[in-house]
Formats: structure tokens, C-alpha cells, sequence
């Protein structure tokens, strides 16, 4: 969507063959949470993933996450009426960060002052993005609950919270959406990249797709500037697995056998109305 206003207040741009087809780029709405927590009184140990093994996030939480400092979880969960059709992921953030490891904490910060630090980023959040700083901690708090099945952690244990809203920003990657994406070459001396930027047939997505485009501008604009030595070749992504080739052609064979008539809300919601059996044919 930025791409689309930058095109719209450059006549340069606007001019390019590759940008007619910003206006048709769209975004959805997400919202990212912080919060700094209160510590547990006991550390939690022995964790796996990430780059720490340690947590002070409550221990039914932090054995909820045993296996990995990252949660993905779909729409409509734990019957919230705000996440109808948001999806979210939770992070640990004393796993993943060094500043907020408990071995940093043990080194550096005083023990008054440490606080476990959890994450919370909502994909789709139209339905609540206007709700205050506060509202919006305590749906995360119940989102996390929800997900995990464990206690509500205690909104009076946020010690501090941030925020941050991104109305229409992120990448909505949608039915046909893949036929607006320009070439990493937007024109003569213009190069581009992004989730949104084609990748000319490799297997990659979000943040991959990103920097795979990113090395696929570097390499044209080497090739076309002469430039020796660039360093800019892309690894092939790997094969589908057998799991995923499966899921694949069962997708196409639904589609076929029971295309919806309208659009589905979102991908995810739909796949669960149709294992559930909640969804007319």
C-alpha cells in the first residue's frame, strides 16, 4: 500500500510500465503488543528453541511453550468475538533476545528491575485497532490464555506495555494478488524489493520473500551497472514436503468439489468451517 501512494504523488513513478498495478496492492490492518511483565518467582529451565532456555513468563505458560519461544495460532479462537477472523503470534521474548535473557538479567540488571517480557502480534486486527492502549494489553492477556488453556495472566502484572498499530500496512496476499507484483526492475535504474515483489518463481514468502527480492534487485543491478564479484546469488528453497504436496492436492481437489460461493473471511477460517463442518456447500 505504500508502494500505491508513492506512485501516486510521483509522476515518475506512476509513469513506469511496472507500477500500474500499485492501486491494487492492499494491506491489512495488524497490531503488534509488548508487554513487560512482572517475573515469576520461579524461573522455568530446559526450554527448547531459541537462543535462551530460560523464562520468568508464569510456568504454565512457559511449559505451554516448552517446545519453542514462538506460537502461531489461527482465527477465532477461545470464542473472543475480537479475534473472529484475527490470527496472532506469541514470543517469548526472554528466548529470543538477549537483553531480556535471564543470563543478562543474572549480569547487568538488578533484580527489582528484570521483567519477563511477552509478545503479541494480531494479523487482521480491523476489529479492535481503535481500542485504547489498555483494552488492547488485556485482549492479548486473554488471546494468550485462550490459546494455551492456561490461567489469565493478571492485567495488574503489566509493569509497562507498548502498542503499536499498522492500519493497512502489512502484505494481504489474497486470490489473483500474485498478478499485481512488479519485477525487482521497476525501470531504468530503479530496483525494488519486498514481500510484495515478485520473486521470478522462488518458493518463498514474508520476511524470506523479502530478502530473496532484495538479492534479486542487487544482482540485476550488478548485472546491469557491470559490476565484479557481486555476492548476490539466492539459494533454491527446498522441495515441498510429501506432507505439504498432499495438502496441496487435496486443496485443488476441494476447490473443485466444493468451491465456496462466496469468498471465505480468511483462509484459515474457512479451512476450519469445512473440517468442522460448520460451512454450507
Amino acid at each position: 500500500t505504500a508502494a500505491g501512494r508513492l506512485a501516486s504523488s510521483s509522476s515518475a513513478i506512476s509513469s513506469l510500465e511496472g507500477s500500474k498495478d500499485f492501486d491494487k496492492l492492499r494491506g491489512v490492518t495488524c497490531v503488534a503488543v509488548r508487554l513487560f511483565l512482572k517475573p515469576s518467582a520461579t524461573i522455568t529451565s530446559n526450554l527448547n528453541g531459541g537462543s535462551y532456555s530460560e523464562t520468568q513468563l508464569p510456568q504454565d505458560v512457559a511449559k505451554a511453550m516448552s517446545d519453542s519461544p514462538i506460537t502461531v495460532c489461527g482465527a477465532d479462537i477461545g470464542g473472543i468475538d475480537e479475534l473472529k477472523e484475527t490470527g496472532f503470534c506469541i514470543y517469548d521474548l526472554q528466548r529470543m533476545h538477549n537483553e531480556f535473557s535471564v543470563d543478562y538479567y543474572n549480569k547487568h540488571v538488578e533484580e527489582k528491575d528484570q521483567v519477563a517480557v511477552l509478545e503479541v502480534d494480531f494479523y487482521r486486527a480491523n476489529a479492535f485497532v481503535d481500542l485504547d492502549d489498555d483494552q488492547i494489553s488485556d485482549l492479548a492477556l486473554r488471546a494468550v490464555s485462550a490459546a494455551f488453556g492456561t490461567a489469565k495472566i493478571d492485567s495488574d502484572d503489566i509493569v509497562d506495555a507498548v502498542v503499536l498499530r499498522a492500519r493497512n500496512a502489512v502484505s494481504h496476499f489474497s486470490p489473483k494478488s500474485a498478478l499485481y507484483s512488479p519485477d525487482v526492475k521497476l525501470g531504468d535504474g530503479m530496483y525494488i524489493c519486498g514481500d510484495w515483489v515478485d520473486r521470478t518463481g522462488h518458493a518463498s514468502w514474508s520476511t524470506e520473500k523479502s530478502v530473496v527480492t532484495a538479492r534479486q534487485a542487487a544482482a540485476a543491478l550488478s548485472l546491469e551497472f557491470g559490476l565484479k564479484g557481486s555476492q548476490c546469488e539466492v539459494i533454491p528453497a527446498a522441495k515441498d514436503t510429501a506432507q505439504l504436496s498432499a495438502l496441496r492436492q487435496s486443496t485443488r481437489l476441494l476447490r473443485n468439489v466444493l468451491p465456496p460461493k462466496t469468498l471465505p473471511p480468511s483462509p484459515w477460517v474457512f479451512a476450519k468451517q469445512l473440517l468442522l463442518g460448520d460451512r454450507d456447500p
